[in-house]
């Protein structure tokens, strides 16, 4: 056998020659492979090279990204001097040691060994003819089948085109829209992704989405064993474009097994300080009967100066598959753009088709409303949604925008619920209409309700329904969700007249409080909360207000709780009764409703009386001892002054029940002698 070797022609390692000996050699990403590539498209144990023979055997180990020669996927591979092997995304060059040329013909019976699985599924029993042809005839019998293909097409009876479509004006560039080589696009952006090598409309190849049950050598799973049921892929860049001029995106697809594809267009601007995204596309649809050509068109909001055309498919099960191939950007196409203007809050309406978002005043806050998705889907787009890849497009579904003064109006068809997409911070400002009045609610919650605000200061909107409707919040990177289960909804911006009622209630509450009634204010401030809590700088001037009563008010409830403590240690009369009437008076001078600490002002109030009754039980005693005696004292000597005490105990300091008190020897407290004398 010659002495081969393997170059590598990319990465870190670009330049190096490595023998290929007798014995078999591994080469992936893991450090105990015997070629170590430092990428991260390859896999841990990605392939190895295996002698048979007088013939060298590549085997792709099951590799998530896969082994290409030529753009073609391969399972196994007698090497040739002159193979440029492409192993995730380095290439690697076999060649004769000391040739640099590399190009060493193998003769007739140099043999290529295709993917026998996905030279079935993509041809049918012409699958079966390619791969016996290849089998039986080596590379000969593999350059009349492509001949043939320019002209017999596949076994859906589509025509192949002997060269890759060319569309004028196309904004991709050629080597990308063929859909011939991975590089320019990003083949795997979520899901299981897409391939290369896959079937094609024109030229030789085009990208698919499919499963297989590969796993690579770290035990890392793909598609056949993952969770995700969809693909997503795009332009590695984006294209150029200018605000207002309109641009249909195409693509031709096909699909068999029941899967769906649509055809997203992402607009959005190079400066990474504007929020906004904006993506509209055709509807999800299958291309069961051949090659289908689906479009989208979109006029570029402003701000946006940049287009990504991204590609989506939903797979149902293993035998599902998706195509792309001779995708095209050009100019041209209905217009579908618009901007609404809510000028009493300066905020704006903007968007194409089925996209639309809402756009503050405020150039450091400038978001209100970043989108607008479904929020119930399909049973079949349900991890694409949960992935933050469907669109309203998706299910064919379109926004209609209306305005006046002070709101905006959506109607969307094609859907019965809608998600309001906003930044996090919209979550703080979340106060739901319920039982007549608004309240603050938790961001993560559930209710019912005809009005939801959100938002702040130049953000500030208030969601409206025409009848009660379940909304859901939701917080999640760096996002908020307000989910409403209806298609119809109006966003209002403008809230002028509710500022002059809530900032003529700050200005009473303040009065109030001047006069020395606190909780007049508070009953104020609380009306406000209830009725007009629309305007967040008046909104924040009536929390400070209150800020400032309950601090007073929890200043006296902790002088009330001192003053408690210090009769406790004196145990005098007086200062229990001044606990005791305190709370009173901070009862009367609040209202009850008011009192953030009821419960405790109540309870001082309560061990005051305690303390007072204990306190005058036992001076009474006393007391009533005291004259007892003194009625004893006046005895048969005195007998009407002794009468007059008697009466006297027997009116105001009469025994009670538990007690056996000393006059008995004066007298059964009935004014009678015990021994029966006057």
């Amino acid at each position: 056998m010659a002495n081969y070797v393997l170059e590598i022609l990319d990465g870190d390692r670009a330049g190096e020659v490595l023998p290929v000996g007798d014995t078999t050699i591994r080469i992936g990403r893991k450090t105990g492979n015997d070629i170590v590539l430092a990428d991260e498209k390859t896999s841990g144990v990605h392939c190895e090279i295996q002698p048979e023979g007088d013939r060298l055997v590549l085997k792709d180990l099951g590799s998530t990204n896969g082994t290409f020669l030529d753009g073609r996927r391969l399972t196994e591979l007698v090497l040739t001097p002159g193979d440029v092997v492409t192993i995730g995304r380095t290439r690697v060059r076999f060649r004769v040691e000391g040739d640099a040329a590399a190009d060493v013909d193998a003769g007739e019976f140099a043999m290529r060994k295709l993917d026998a699985g996905r030279v079935g599924k993509r041809g049918g029993s012409i699958g079966l003819l390619v791969l016996l042809l290849v089998v039986a005839g080596g590379g000969g019998g593999w350059f009349w089948w492509q001949g043939q293909q320019k002209t017999a097409g596949d076994s859906s009876g589509g025509l192949t085109q002997a060269q890759p479509l060319s569309v004028a004006g196309n904004r991709v560039k050629d080597a990308m829209a063929d859909c011939e080589q991975e590089e320019g696009w990003n083949l795997r952006v979520a899901g299981i992704g897409f391939r290369s090598g896959g079937r094609a409309n024109s030229g030789s190849s085009g990208f698919s989405a499919y499963y297989d049950s590969a796993e690579d050598g770290e035990g890392a799973v793909t598609a056949a064993n993952s969770d995700d049921d969809f693909a997503v892929m795009q332009l590695a860049e984006p294209i150029d474009v200018f605000a207002g001029r309109t641009m249909t995106v195409a693509a031709h697809c096909r699909t068999v097994g029941g899967a769906q594809m649509a055809l997203h267009a992402k607009l959005f601007a190079s400066n990474e300080d504007v929020p906004f995204r904006f993506c509209s596309g055709t509807k999800m649809v299958a291309c069961e009967d051949g090659w289908q050509r689906i479009e989208t068109t979109v006029t570029v909001p402003a701000g946006c100066d940049r287009l990504l055309v991204e590609v989506v498919a939903v797979l149902p099960g293993q035998d599902a598959e998706a195509m792309v191939d001779d995708v095209a950007v050009v100019e041209g196409g209905g217009a579908n753009g618009f901007e609404l203007a809510v000028t009493e809050a300066g905020q704006t309406a903007f968007g194409v088709a089925s996209a639309l978002a809402i756009r503050s005043a405020d150039v450091q806050n400038p978001a209100t409303v970043l989108r607008i998705v479904p929020d119930k889907v399909p049973a079949s787009l349900a991890r694409l949604h949960k992935a933050g890849y469907c669109t309203l497009s998706d299910l064919g579904a379109t926004l209609k925008c209306s305005q006046d003064e002070t709101s905006l109006s959506f109607v969307a068809t094609g859907v019965d619920s809608m998600q309001f997409v906003m930044p996090a911070e919209a979550a703080g400002g979340l106060w739901v209409f319920d039982a007549g009045k608004f309240a603050p609610a938790a961001a993560e919650s559930e209710f019912t309700t005809q009005k939801v605000l959100f938002g702040s200061y130049t953000t500030r909107a208030m969601l409206q329904f025409d009848a009660a409707t379940a909304v859901r919040g939701e917080s999640g990177s760096g996002l908020y969700r307000l989910s409403v289960a209806t298609a119809k909804a109006a966003v209002v911006l403008g809230f002028r007249s509710e500022r002059q009622q809530s900032g003529q209630l700050v200005r009473d509450a303040k009065s109030k409080k001047a006069e020395g009634r606190p909780g007049a204010a508070l009953d104020l401030l609380s009306t406000l909360y209830a009725t007009v809590p629309m305007d967040s700088e008046e909104l924040a001037n009536a929390q400070k207000l209150r800020g400032e009563l309950l601090t007073e008010q929890a200043s006296q409830v902790g002088q009330l709780r001192q003053d408690l403590d210090d009769a406790v240690v004196f145990n005098t009369r007086g200062g229990f009764e001044r606990v005791a009437s305190g709370v009173n008076e901070l009862i009367e001078l609040y209202g009850k409703h008011n009192l953030e600490d009821l419960a405790g002002a109540e309870g001082l109030r309560g061990k005051a009386n305690e303390r007072l009754i204990a306190f005058d039980r036992s001076t009474y005693k006393v007391q009533r001892e005291r004259l007892v005696m003194l009625a004893d004292a006046f005895g048969t000597n005195s007998p009407a002054l002794r009468k007059i005490v008697q009466d006297y105990i027997v009116k105001y300091l009469p025994a009670t029940p538990d007690e056996s008190g000393p006059g008995e020897s004066a007298g059964d407290g009935n004014g009678e002698n015990n021994d029966g004398k006057d």
